[in-house]
C-alpha cells in the first residue's frame, strides 16, 4: 500500500468563480483532499496530469476544446487509478450517467450542496483508502476512536433534519474526515453518509405512513430540504417513491 500525506486534486471548470468555489469547498469539507491544479478546459487538464501526482479529478462536462466527457475518456486509458468525477446541470444528467458506464467514478448535480459534495468525497476515501494509506490520526484528539464513534452517532441522531457536516464536524474532534468516515466505518460496517441515509429514510417512512403532511414537508422533516433530491433518494433507497410508499403504506392499514 503507498503511504500518502493527502490526495491530491485537480479541478477542470471553465469558469473561474466556479473552480474557486469548488477548490474552497473540498478543502473545507475534508482536509485530507488538497486541490493541487486548475484548469479552464481539458487538454490543459490532461497535460497538467502528466506533470503531476493528481489522485482525483472533478471535470465540468461543458468545456472549450476538450469538454469533460473526452477528458474522462483519456484519463480512464491513460491514468486508470485516476478517479474522476463528472459535474453536470439536470440537461446533462443522461450523459453523465453514461460515463459512468465508460469509467468516471461518479458524478455531481450542479448546483452542489455541501451534503452532496461531502458524500462524494466520504466515496472518494473509501476508494482511495484501498490504495493509499493516510497518516494514523488515532490519539491526536484525547479520545478513542470508539468514543469518537458514539459521539458520532448520537450526534447524527439528534442532528439528522439539519445539514451536517462532517469535515467540520472532524474538525473538532482535531482529525480530518477521512478518518472519522474510516473507523465509523471499521466499527459499525456503514459510513457516516450511509448511517445518516438510513436515519433520514427511516424518518421519512414513518412520516408517510402516519401523517398527512405534504411531501415536501416530509422531506424537511426527515433532512432533506430539496423536495427533487428527496424523493430521487427516496426511490433509490425504498424502490418506490414517497406517494407509491404512503399509497401502498395506507392500504396494508
Amino acid at each position: 500500500m503507498i503511504r500518502t500525506d493527502h490526495y491530491n486534486v485537480l479541478i477542470a471548470d471553465d469558469e473561474y468563480m466556479l473552480r474557486q468555489s469548488l477548490k474552497r469547498r473540498i478543502g473545507e469539507a475534508d482536509q485530507s483532499f488538497r486541490t493541487v491544479a486548475e484548469c479552464g478546459e481539458g487538454r490543459s487538464a490532461l497535460e497538467a496530469l502528466a506533470d503531476g501526482n493528481i489522485h482525483v479529478v472533478f471535470t465540468d462536462i461543458r468545456m472549450p476544446e476538450m469538454d469533460g466527457l473526452e477528458l474522462a475518456k483519456c484519463i480512464h486509458e491513460k491514468y486508470p487509478d485516476i478517479l474522476t468525477v463528472i459535474l453536470t446541470g439536470y440537461a446533462d444528467f443522461e450523459y453523465a450517467r453514461e460515463a459512468i458506464r465508460q469509467g468516471v467514478f461518479d458524478y455531481l448535480l450542479k448546483p452542489v450542496s455541501e451534503e452532496k459534495l461531502a458524500a462524494i468525497l466520504e466515496k472518494l476515501s473509501l476508494k482511495l483508502q484501498e490504495r493509499y494509506e493516510l497518516p494514523d490520526e488515532e490519539g491526536i484528539s484525547g479520545r478513542s476512536a470508539g468514543e469518537i464513534v458514539k459521539r458520532t452517532e448520537r450526534y447524527i441522531r439528534e442532528h439528522f433534519r439539519e445539514e451536517i457536516d462532517l469535515g467540520k464536524l472532524a474538525e473538532e474532534y482535531g482529525f480530518s474526515s477521512a478518518y472519522l468516515s474510516r473507523i465509523f466505518t471499521r466499527d459499525r460496517g456503514e459510513s457516516p453518509v450511509r448511517f445518516l441515509t438510513s436515519i433520514r429514510i427511516k424518518e421519512a417512512k414513518r412520516l408517510l405512513a402516519d401523517t398527512d403532511e405534504p411531501i415536501a414537508r416530509v422531506g424537511e422533516l426527515s433532512g432533506y430540504p430539496d423536495q427533487f433530491y428527496f424523493s430521487r433518494t427516496f426511490r433509490k433507497e425504498v424502490g418506490k417513491n414517497p406517494t407509491q410508499y404512503r399509497k401502498e403504506s395506507g392500504e396494508e392499514k
